[in-house]
């Protein structure tokens, strides 16, 4: 889906900026990874990624909140990202490829029919890559301050 479809759907909607939930939404993160952290040492890895690509989606709620976007749709998260962070060299094309996999991982988690494990090394490396993405995006909202 392109950006333009997004906005002509509905499923981003501009809004006046609000730093307030933008503030919010990157303590939710926070709180989030936390949880990821906690389930992975109680080995609960799979439910570990899941936090960790909820983490991730706060954290990039928080740049469209900024920006005045809301958003309804996962899929336009990125795209947002991608056309607004990435091509402006804010957000590496890698940080947007980890959120785009984490999030296709957790659609087929949660929605699909396959059983999946995932080894202690995945969870760890989605934690890492989860802890360093909203790094990244609280770094880009203090500049803004």
């Amino acid at each position: 889906m392109r950006l333009e479809d997004c906005f002509e759907k509905g499923l981003l909607r501009r809004r006046r900026p609000d730093p307030l939930k933008a503030r919010r939404a990157v303590e939710i993160a926070r709180l989030d990874l936390d949880r990821a952290k906690r389930l992975m040492d109680k080995e609960f890895h799979m439910e570990s990624t899941l936090f960790c690509y909820t983490g991730m989606f706060h954290a990039a709620r928080a740049l469209l909140f900024k920006d005045g976007i809301f958003e309804r749709s996962h899929v336009c998260v990125i795209e947002y990202l991608n056309e607004h962070y990435v091509k402006n060299h804010i957000l590496g094309v890698n940080h947007l490829s980890w959120l785009d996999s984490m999030r296709i991982d957790r659609h087929e988690a949660l929605y699909g029919l396959e059983v999946r494990e995932v080894s202690r090394e995945d969870a760890e490396e989605s934690l890492r890559r989860a802890s360093e993405f909203v790094e990244v995006i609280e770094d880009k909202l203090k500049d803004d301050e």
